[in-house]
């Protein structure tokens, strides 16, 4: 796919703010890595979200609330829902159709299957998926000060590439698109997603969503080069914290967490805010690189 780009695209184009459960929930689905054993609880999502198939568009939503996005998917109009269905996935099931003809019942369903999906396959890691998507945002963004966005566009992932003043995309199709003015929403997706994707008909742009490996926070072959205690301040702030609330938690004194956190943050691997009269320290992504 080649996505031409206007000065105003340029312009407009900016990262998600935050991870999109919507989303992170149904590439889980389509890349099948969930436990089957759940399907009774998913079957809705999964008659609707198949792996090899297109993912119905009535899934757009780029709400950062997942009970906000999953409002916007049930208020779909069903004419829309109807061809969605008979022209991705066939009304080859009895619930299908009963979706597809906008029963309150198969709505439901879908409703309860999503709130299950994302509390069984998304909830208990959601908060490393949302320090992860921070951190490469945060990298990202760094990428764009000091080499520009149409050079970070170019290096988002293998198969995407800018050549001014158009995107190339690897999808396995070709078709060249213009966005118009609108530009894009850049989303980072730590979910189920293994290449590039593009929903060229949401709203209020089009999205581009590219893959992110979440880290896996371990250290245990770091207190040798960093140290016990440094490794478990590195530890510590896998989750955002003052510099009070890091000494509490490693037990150190406040001046040797504040040094700690200063001298992790000049090699790159923490990140320091102040909020109020409050410092607030928390790790990179290449901090989190360094604990996988």
């Amino acid at each position: 796919m080649t996505i031409l780009f206007e000065l105003e695209d340029l312009a407009r184009t900016r990262f998600a703010p935050a991870p999109l459960p919507m989303y992170e929930l149904v590439f889980t689905m389509h890349g099948g890595k969930w436990d089957r054993l759940l399907l009774p609880h998913l079957r809705p999502l999964a008659e609707l979200v198949r792996p090899g198939r297109f993912i119905p568009d009535f899934f757009n939503s780029a709400r950062p609330d997942f009970d906000d996005a999953v409002r916007q998917v049930l208020e779909v109009p069903s004419p829309r829902v109807r061809d969605q269905i008979a022209s991705m996935l066939g009304t080859t099931s009895p619930w299908l159709r009963s979706f597809a003809a906008g029963t309150p019942t198969s709505r439901h369903d879908l409703h309860v299957a999503l709130n299950s999906g994302f509390r069984d396959l998304l909830g208990p890691n959601w908060s490393q998926t949302r320090q992860a998507f921070d951190a490469e945002v945060r990298l990202r963004s760094s990428h764009v000060a000091t080499r520009g966005l149409g050079d970070l566009l170019g290096k988002l992932h293998p198969s995407i590439s800018w050549t001014s003043p158009a995107l190339h995309v690897e999808l396995g199709w070709d078709t060249e698109i213009s966005l118009r003015g609108t530009g894009m929403l850049l989303v980072p997706v730590l979910n189920g997603l293994t290449r590039p994707a593009v929903s060229m008909f949401a709203e209020p742009q089009p999205l581009l969503f590219y893959p992110v490996t979440a880290p896996q926070p371990s250290g245990a072959s770091l207190e040798p080069a960093l140290g016990r205690t440094r490794t478990l301040v590195l530890r510590a702030l896998t989750s955002e914290r003052t510099t009070t609330e890091l000494a509490k938690h490693v037990g150190i004194s406040l001046p040797t967490a504040s040094q700690h956190a200063t001298a992790l943050r000049t090699a790159g691997f923490v990140s320091t805010h102040r909020n109020g009269r409050s410092v607030r320290h928390r790790l990179t992504r290449r901090g989190w690189e360094l604990l996988n």
